[in-house]
């Protein structure tokens, strides 16, 4: 059942940094299967305002959809036991250096067994020495870009991440 655990997170937090404010969170159904999400925000850099707000809105997600969640920003935490306990970890704004060693190794076998991964704004600002980091974000933080509107084409509609959203979106943001 972990698959389905795992994509039933990506449903709830896909739409996080976009959308979390602006829609009503909905129970989750009978049939959903509860779940558990750890959330780090330790910070080693800038600090982001919106940890708190980013904690409450996955806190809010994770009761209307059938998941508990553990905030924390005591790194610590990341053992491969303690991990194991989480079907996916968030990293909410994190920045810097925020593990050593032994952590990133624990979190590497996580990943490797299938747990699951959400990285959230500035997470892409974290572990800029840590290859297996920065392959699993995808990309690190470089600079801000100028704030600007941009159309966006919403292509599928049927998403429930997307499914409120009109064809075409107009957002004025800080695009990346």
């Amino acid at each position: 059942m972990r698959r389905r655990t795992r994509s039933l997170l990506g449903v709830a937090l896909a739409g996080l940094a976009a959308i979390a404010c602006t829609t009503p969170a909905t129970p989750a159904s009978a049939a959903d299967e509860p779940f558990d999400v750890l959330v780090f925000s330790r910070t080693a850099g800038f600090r982001h305002d919106s940890i708190p707000v980013g904690t409450q809105t996955i806190r809010d997600l994770g009761a209307a959809n059938n998941f508990t969640v553990t905030a924390t920003e005591d790194p610590t935490t990341f053992t491969t036991g303690t991990l194991s306990r989480y079907e996916a970890v968030v990293f909410l704004n994190t920045t810097g250096d925020v593990l050593n060693d032994s952590q990133q190794a624990a979190f590497e076998a996580y990943i490797g067994a299938g747990g699951g991964f959400v990285g959230v704004h500035a997470a892409a600002d974290t572990e800029y020495g840590w290859s297996f980091y920065g392959n699993l974000v995808g990309a690190y933080f470089a600079a801000h870009p100028a704030i600007q509107p941009a159309t966006v084409t919403v292509q599928d509609r049927a998403h429930p991440a997307t499914a409120h959203l009109p064809r075409a979106w107009n957002r004025t943001d800080e695009w990346y």
